[in-house]
């Protein structure tokens, strides 16, 4: 049993545990902080740069990950809609999280929602990365074979190189998990 794709999205999620963490510490921080504005600039920068890794994530999993378990294994539309409708959800707890940090930089007085707001989606994406590793790993591993593993890694590595390169060229700076 070949755990190719596995073990490249397991490195992602490695990240990603990393980033949250880090995430987490600044969400901490921000009820004792003096200077609130930079603080939330932390965590504007932190928030972005697991918005850009997420994105390439989902984008990874939509366009190549799902196709390839649809073509290779019967009676999972059902469960790929789920998860498809599971990103739209993390992408609605994420915007509101960012939403709440723009208001706080701009001189608000939300760091109760900015926390709460984060733990949400800090909660989200932990419950998302626990999903995938009990879910989708499996289905994957059990559903493409070798062959289709390393193909469908090639095209996941590819679509992170080109994504981290147009972060690189609109933003200055790249975010590759």
């Amino acid at each position: 049993m070949t755990r190719c794709i596995t073990n490249y999205l397991v490195h992602e999620h490695q990240e990603f545990s990393h980033l949250l963490y880090e995430l987490q510490e600044q969400l901490g921080v921000l009820p004792l902080a003096r200077d609130h504005r930079s603080t939330a600039e932390r965590l504007r920068g932190l928030t972005r740069a697991v918005a850009q890794a997420l994105h390439t994530h989902v984008v990874e999993e939509e366009e190549i990950l799902y196709p390839a378990l649809a073509d290779h294994l019967q009676g999972i539309a059902a469960t790929l809609d789920r998860m498809r409708r599971e990103h739209d959800t993390g992408e609605e707890t994420e915007k509101l999280f960012q939403e709440c940090v723009e208001r706080l930089i701009k001189g608000g007085r939300n760091r109760q929602e900015v926390m709460q707001r984060g733990r949400q989606y800090v909660q989200w994406l932990r419950g998302h990365l626990f999903d995938e590793n009990g879910r989708l790993f499996p289905m994957v591993e059990r559903g493409l074979d070798t062959d289709t593993q390393q193909e469908v890694r090639r095209a996941m590595e590819e679509l992170a190189q080109e994504t981290s390169a147009s972060i690189t060229e609109g933003s200055g700076q790249a975010v590759r998990i």
